[in-house]
């Protein structure tokens, strides 16, 4: 056994007992020295995943690669076990850069592929897991591990049809697994209920009878089952399940109305009727239509916050009786409210179509707008509603507001948005408004005022929160600025814009470990893993020299003759103490590539360090040979006499 294989069963001895530290040192101290690099046999060793939470000391077969050429033995399950200890540590975006660059230089292993798929997947990335997860199955179909989770990945990513059949194709294999059967029936519900939504009631029907049958049971598959039932014009089985739906939940007004449609759809008005009262509804049997009662549950469902079982019961009624104005308005604000922008903007413009001169659409429409800050749109939206005859100081107001946010001169602007304020209006759109204004008229300091005001009315609102961003950059409060990007990440952590921002803040203030952090985070979402000489100069900034150097190697084999990433590789490897290996890399590669007066330079550094006293007064002469009155050199000769004086 080697050396490098005896720390690499070190390391894997520290993961095996939670040791995750110990175990990342070691492996990034061996990775850092080239260990994990090198020549390797396509057909090397696998490491074989045995499930998600395998021990660090199961399946640990090497897969380091033997250089038949007398080159170093490669050593790339290093790059895996990094992988997996960053992961465990929770610190996905780094297990994700590890398991890339595994993956690459073992390909035929599913293992790196398993472990890439699982982080990309904590990262909440699932195409990119459900690829990684794919390309695992392929490579070892014999994995359960791998094969449930590319079930999930396809759950996540919404793609419960490709989930059943993964979980199928599984359970064929395994068929007493547990986990599988909860993963295939719970992809096998969120396809039926696509399923009924596209109009397939009765195969949603059939899927959802084989589901209660199978224990997957309450208020939801009832519910489901009823309004495929109802679809298929059903209406005793339907009356039956929503009614098994409200045993669930019988304190659920909601259930109720759909109970009483169904009453009616049967000729029971007086039935239908006394249901209602016991809802505290007083309605005349003549009174009582079935459009009444689903629009009454779909209300309800509205204020309870159901936003799903509010789309789901508009939704019923949209293919039971048509569209309508009122319908549209609806399902618009369910949609909006669940954050499902484009479609609620299709059914204010449905409703439009409708009854073009009624006016709710077009305030809808502009509120939605408004919401998704959506400026261009916005001011289209706002000149068919003056067309429309909405009211027009409505219309101004929303145009004041949109000339804010677009390339209109700030100082045009504000008159406009102060009369507002004079006028009355005290809203967190007007304020946002006035935030922005005063930002670009450089005023951070009363900008930030209104920020705060629109923060005390909503702590949620995402403009002023980045809006304070702005100011406290503005104004130079760098201290704030910082923590009012944490918390706005911490929040809205998918804004990649806003992430980039903190990058460069980050670096400005000369916080270089948090700024290496949000890099990786940023690459993990992007083909192509490391960010780069950003990401390495960040670690080598803050001093993290073992994953700089790491980094450095990485970029070295895809530009072998660059002689800043050469450089900064051997000054990483000087600080880790190792400078006797930066000196034979900084000699090969001159050797390889040639030699420059700054290559000369830090070869004389690595021999003062490494006490070759002699060498370095050889090699810093040279330099001042080439370079005479180079003043670094001239200071390090100047260090090197005395320290061989003091040896005489």
């Amino acid at each position: 056994m080697t050396s490098t294989q005896a720390r690499i069963r070190e390391a894997v001895r520290a993961g095996s007992v939670r040791d995750y530290a110990r175990a990342i040192r070691i492996l990034e101290e061996l990775a850092a020295s080239g260990k994990a690099e090198g020549c390797h046999h396509p057909d090397g060793g696998a490491v074989y995943e045995r499930g998600a939470q395998e021990e660090w000391n199961e399946g640990s077969s090497e897969s380091h690669a033997h250089g038949g050429d007398g080159t170093q033995d490669a050593y790339p399950e290093i790059y895996l076990y990094l992988a997996r200890a960053y992961h465990a540590q929770r610190q996905y975006a780094r297990a994700v850069a590890y398991a890339t660059v595994y993956s690459r230089r073992v390909p035929r292993d599913g293992a790196g592929w398993f472990f890439l798929g699982r982080s990309y997947l904590a990262l909440h990335q699932g195409g990119y897991a459900v690829a990684a997860l794919r390309r695992s199955v392929r490579e070892n179909p014999a994995s359960l591990g791998a094969q449930a989770l590319l079930g999930l990945a396809y759950l996540r990513s919404k793609k419960p049809r490709a989930a059943r059949m993964v979980f199928e194709q599984a359970l064929a294999q395994y068929p007493d697994n547990k986990r599988l059967n909860a993963g295939y029936l719970n992809s096998l519900f969120v396809e039926a209920v696509q399923h009924l939504k596209r109009g397939s009631a009765d195969l949603a029907r059939q899927m959802f009878t084989f589901l209660i049958n199978q224990d997957v049971d309450g208020v939801a598959p009832r519910l489901y089952l009823a309004h495929a039932f109802r679809s298929l014009k059903h209406f005793p089985e339907a009356l039956t399940q929503y009614r098994a739906a409200s045993a669930f939940a019988p304190h659920d007004p909601a259930l109720k109305w759909y109970e009483a449609a169904m009453l009616v759809e049967m000729g029971c008005l007086s039935q239908a009727a006394a249901l209602l009262s016991t809802l505290g509804v007083s309605i005349e049997r003549d009174q009582i239509s079935d459009r009444f009662l689903v629009m009454g549950a779909v209300r309800k469902h509205m204020e309870e916050g159901a936003w799903a079982r509010a789309a789901s019961a508009a939704h019923l009624y949209l293919k039971t009786f048509g569209g309508s104005v009122e319908i549209h308005l609806l399902m618009a604000e369910v949609h909006r409210r669940a954050g499902r922008v484009n479609v609620a903007l299709n059914h204010y413009t449905r409703a439009m179509k409708i009854e073009p001169k009624n006016c709710y659409p077009h305030y809808g429409l502009m509120v939605c707008l408004q919401e998704a800050r959506r400026w261009q749109e916005l001011a289209k939206a706002i000149r068919r509603a003056e067309g429309a005859g909405c009211d027009a100081q409505d219309c101004y107001y929303y145009r004041v507001i949109t000339a804010a946010h677009l390339s209109n001169p700030p100082e045009e602007v504000l008159p406009h948005l102060q009369e507002l304020a004079r006028g009355g209006k005290a809203d967190q759109l007007l304020f946002n408004a006035l935030g922005v204004t005063y930002v670009r008229l450089g005023m951070a300091d009363l900008a930030l005022r209104w920020y705060e005001k629109t923060l005390l009315l909503d702590a949620e609102d995402e403009e002023a929160c980045v809006g304070l961003i702005a100011c406290y950059e503005a104004l130079c409060d760098d201290a704030r600025a910082y923590t009012q990007y944490g918390a706005y990440l911490s929040r809205w952590r998918d804004n990649r814009v806003i992430r980039k921002d903190f990058i460069a803040f980050l670096e400005r203030t000369e916080r270089w470990s948090e700024a290496a952090d949000h890099i990786e985070l940023l690459a993990s979402g992007e083909r192509g893993g490391f960010w780069g000489t950003r990401l390495a100069f960040a670690r080598k900034k803050a001093g993290q020299y073992r994953q700089a150097a790491i980094i450095y190697r990485a970029l070295l084999r895809q530009r072998p003759d660059e002689r800043v990433l050469l450089h900064n590789l051997v000054y990483c490897l000087d600080k880790m103490g190792q400078a006797d290996a930066g000196l034979r890399l900084l000699r090969a590669a001159c050797n390889a590539f040639g030699t420059s007066v700054e290559s000369r330079l830090i070869e004389g550094v690595l021999c003062l360090h490494t006490r070759r006293i002699n060498a370095a007064i050889r090699t810093l002469r040279a330099v001042l040979e080439q370079q005479p009155g180079y003043t670094a050199a001239s200071e390090l000769l100047a260090k090197a006499y005395a320290l061989a004086s003091s040896r005489a």
